[in-house]
């Protein structure tokens, strides 16, 4: 392959920046552009220092290290360098390279000749990602959990009973009388067994995973002016929302992420429900509806020092029924009494002093923090749970066709699908067109 080479470092000015070269000249022009002991003569994963010159000027002081293949993060030769982390010294130390005869990485292109070289299989490639991407503890263990091997072992393990099955059948096809039609099933039924089990048990941590990975998604709904907005911008501690006395002042759905006690959390501030003529604010109330409906969470906002109008109970009708928590907002003030139906959890709160809020955070804790399963093996790739629905699919009519005693021809066709359906997921059976998107979405220099 050529040689490669790009910024590792995120863009703007900091103490490190780090210059990575990767394939057969790595060490070669990095040799061309030291100053200090020669790069050709440096042993592997030893750290140098020296200078970086080009065209007999000095572009910066700078740590050089080695990797040599195959003992290295792409399993070519690799070199990097450690310059300061000005944004001008790490792009002049690129374009000597370049002129040197590398060229720019594509994104995610370390990464996935690592894939290709066999030193990460694709999905602890996937997990590199997530882990950059990672905004909260209990993500980056489950990445990290990933990216060690534990999901390809399950995967693998799974392939390999059905492997076993589908070698079994192929042998008994190949060699059986012409017209035979019965096929002794039974010999396969615990492999089987365990590759279902096993499909199935992976399949049912999604849900979760996705809440690890992405966030729960909360809603925050109510009639108009209620304190929506203030409550938004009270648990993101930012002004995201604008907040006034008029009522219909939010005609969008403003959104920000925040963590609330190590759980990622995608809050929705939404237009208040109502009734209007304002086409523009019409437009608003439906897009709340929309949040409303793909929401994991809804929090219920009411001002509670006020009696309850016909507009509150519109919305407690569309709420009532969801998985909610109504907060009664304003709880520092006068309090109006009155009658609500039953929640999943009621809240006093006030988005003017942050009371309440201890109780609120703790019940979402509660219900959505999921450090407790990050040792375990969890999906969190919507990638890889299309494959394994697309094999459970395929496993529950392979174990209908084996009570039915279909022939065994079909059964090896669908066991065949279903053991491409997986290899998909760590990159045994995948097309390059799925491998080009995965490593498209890759930043630049890793």
């Amino acid at each position: 392959m050529d040689t490669i080479t790009a910024i590792a470092t995120a863009n703007g000015t900091g103490g490190i920046g780090i210059v990575r070269i990767s394939g057969d000249l790595s060490v070669v022009i990095a040799d061309k552009i030291f100053r200090g002991t020669p790069v050709t003569s440096m042993k592997s994963h030893t750290m140098h220092l020296g200078k970086i010159v080009f065209n007999e000027q000095i572009i910066d002081e700078a740590l050089i290290c080695v990797f040599k293949a195959p003992n290295s993060f792409t399993g070519e030769d690799v070199v990097e360098i450690y310059c300061h982390g000005g944004i001008l010294v790490c792009r002049l130390i690129i374009d000597a390279i370049l002129s040197l005869g590398a060229r720019l990485a594509t994104p995610g292109e370390f990464t996935r000749r690592a894939f290709i070289n066999g030193k990460l299989d694709l999905s602890q490639a996937e997990a590199v990602s997530d882990i950059i991407s990672s905004q909260t503890k209990a993500s980056v263990t489950v990445a990290n959990n990933q990216l060690s091997g534990a999901l390809s072992e399950k995967i693998s393990n799974i392939r390999d009973a059905l492997l076993f099955s589908a070698t079994h059948l192929l042998a008994i096809l190949d060699f059986s009388e012409e017209g035979v039609e019965d096929f002794p099933y039974e010999a396969l039924k615990d492999k089987m067994q365990i590759a279902k089990a096993e499909t199935e048990k992976l399949l049912s941590t999604a849900d979760d995973g996705r809440i690890i990975k992405d966030g729960v998604n909360i809603a925050i709904v109510g009639a108009p002016n209620v304190g929506k907005s203030s409550l938004l911008n009270s648990i993101s501690g930012d002004d995201r929302a604008i907040v006034t006395d008029i009522a219909g002042t939010t005609r969008d759905v403003l959104e920000t992420t925040v963590n609330i006690r190590g759980c990622k959390v995608n809050l929705s501030d939404t237009a208040g429900i109502r009734k209007s003529d304002d086409i523009v604010e019409k437009i608003g109330v439906e897009r709340s509806k929309k949040a409303l409906e793909g929401a994991d969470l809804t929090l219920l906002v009411i001002d509670g020092s006020r009696e309850l109008g016909d507009e509150d109970e519109q919305v407690i009708e569309l709420t009532v029924k969801k998985k909610t928590i109504c907060l009664i907002n304003k709880c520092d003030i006068e309090q109006k009494i009155f009658k609500l139906p039953q929640f999943l959890k009621t809240i006093k709160v006030s988005a003017k002093t942050g009371m309440g809020f201890e109780e609120l955070f703790n019940t979402i804790s509660d219900m959505y923090s999921r450090g407790n399963l990050t040792d375990s093996v969890i999906i969190t790739n919507s990638r890889h749970k299309d494959c394994l629905v697309r094999a459970d699919a395929l496993l529950k009519d392979i174990s209908n066709a084996m009570k039915n005693n279909v022939p065994g021809d079909i059964v090896l066709g669908d066991i065949e699908l279903a053991i491409a359906a997986l290899g998909e997921i760590n990159g045994m059976t995948v097309s390059d067109e799925i491998i080009d998107n995965i490593f498209a979405n890759f930043c630049v220099g890793k």
